[in-house]
């Protein structure tokens, strides 16, 4: 008969070689009001931002919406993500100085976000920290998000990403846990995204030429007349 100190490590073993961060698959659900912007960023990562965006000064942010396959998740789960998911969106905007908005209006803009699918955790897989930090049995999610115009739905930025939880968070041993700092992890990228949108230079017009400045170098007289 097998000792428990055997059992443990045959399936410490069996994590770290097995077992490894999961995320299910990037995929385009109809969600999105477009998908032809998109360029994809990264393997499982497509995203497309409107300089436009800068010029918004207030957001319409829509309860998040479930698109997951049946029997990933509770009911009560899905709530609890979700209101961590709509905290993430309003902290990404409040703390920039946006106003949040429930009247569509001109430079309003509409944020709307679905999680797409769930990768579920393993939670025997991560009882060790050597096999939780080579990313075994952690879970991850999927998501659909964009923002259009509040008036004319014109598309502003979008995004298609799936992603896993940190393999280095030793604290999270659930679904729901994982799932939460894959949605962390989102915020943070669209918050960096965001600030480097705000402070690149708006285009202006292009200068007029200085006065009796010629705009353009007068042509040579020929040598042969």
């Amino acid at each position: 008969m097998s000792s428990p100190h055997f059992t443990f490590f045959a399936l410490f073993l069996t994590a770290l070689l097995g077992g490894c961060s999961s995320a299910p698959e990037a995929r385009q659900t109809g969600f999105l009001s477009d998908y032809q912007h998109l360029e994809k960023t990264a393997p499982q990562r497509m995203g497309y931002l409107s300089p436009d965006l800068r010029d918004y000064t207030a957001f319409i942010v829509e309860e998040p919406r479930f698109l997951t396959p049946p029997g990933k998740l509770s009911e009560t789960d899905r709530a609890d993500l979700a209101r961590h998911l709509h905290t993430r969106i309003l902290e990404i905007l409040e703390t920039r100085g946006f106003a949040i908005t429930d009247a569509p209006a001109a430079r309003a803009g509409r944020v709307r976000i679905a999680i797409t699918d769930i990768a579920e955790s393993t939670w025997w897989m991560k009882v060790h920290p050597g096999a939780r930090i080579a990313g075994a049995g952690t879970g991850g999610a999927a998501m659909e998000g964009e923002v259009v115009d509040s008036q004319t739905g014109r598309q502003l930025a979008a995004a298609v990403i799936a992603s896993p939880a940190s393999q280095f968070d030793l604290t999270a041993f659930s679904t729901v846990a994982d799932v939460k700092n894959t949605i962390d992890d989102w915020a943070r990228q669209a918050g960096r995204r965001l600030d480097t949108l705000l402070a690149s230079p708006t285009p202006g017009p292009t200068p007029a030429p200085a006065p009796g400045t010629a705009s353009a170098a007068p042509a040579s007289p020929s040598a042969d007349r």
